[in-house]
């Protein structure tokens, strides 16, 4: 699956409401994808931060609990850290915008941002990574794929996964000022990856 296609890779624009916040935010912690994360040098179930990856269908893992689209839920292994990269942004397809940020409100998380993206509408909550959620023509809410961030280069990350067989997309600059990003291809779910995002570190390396 080409990952470029549906990435539009822009930072969302945060702005204070009045909402009431829960006491505890909800966040992804694991994340089921059609990836073979091995074929990266990496263990069956990699860490990207706080949110752990494993290959199958796609499913994920909320904590305190999932939006109900009817995605299935697992319980995460604990993962191997993997050093230098953090999940992104996760990409979700829905059939109604309006009806996934209802669904995607009552776990207590807000939609930070609106916009389209490609001519479909979208919305953007932060809960851990960035979840950003498209209106698209499928018949129920499916996870697309996800872009992890690295402060490592990514000629040298291109090169270093080339020789691991991997088809890898040109480096190109990202809508955010001062990122860049490529993108994984031949996979079965959307797979990128950007430069890390300073503005969002406050500058420091990721762990």
């Amino acid at each position: 699956m080409n990952g470029e296609r549906l990435f539009p890779f822009r930072a969302p624009v945060y702005y204070a409401t009045r909402t009431t916040y829960p006491l505890v935010m909800p966040s992804i912690i694991g994340l089921g994808l059609p990836i073979d994360w091995t074929a990266f040098g990496w263990s069956t179930s990699p860490r990207f931060g706080n949110v752990t990856c494993t290959t199958g269908d796609p499913v994920w893992s909320w904590e305190p609990a999932a939006p109900a689209f009817g995605i299935n839920v697992f319980d995460p292994p604990e993962g191997v850290a993997v050093e230098s990269f953090l999940v992104d942004h996760v990409v979700l397809l829905v059939p109604s915008l309006d009806a996934a940020i209802a669904t995607i409100e009552r776990t207590g998380a807000h939609p930070r941002l609106r916009m389209s993206v490609k001519g479909r509408p979208a919305a953007f909550f932060r809960v851990g990574p960035v979840l950003e959620v498209i209106e698209s023509p499928v018949r129920d809410a499916s996870i697309f794929g996800i872009a992890l961030a690295t402060d490592k280069s990514l000629e040298a990350l291109s090169l270093e996964w080339k020789a691991l067989g991997l088809s890898i997309g040109q480096i190109t600059a990202a809508v955010q000022p001062g990122r860049r990003i490529m993108a994984v291809h031949d996979l079965d779910a959307g797979l990128a990856v950007m430069s890390s995002d300073r503005a969002m570190s406050g500058g420091e390396k990721i762990p």
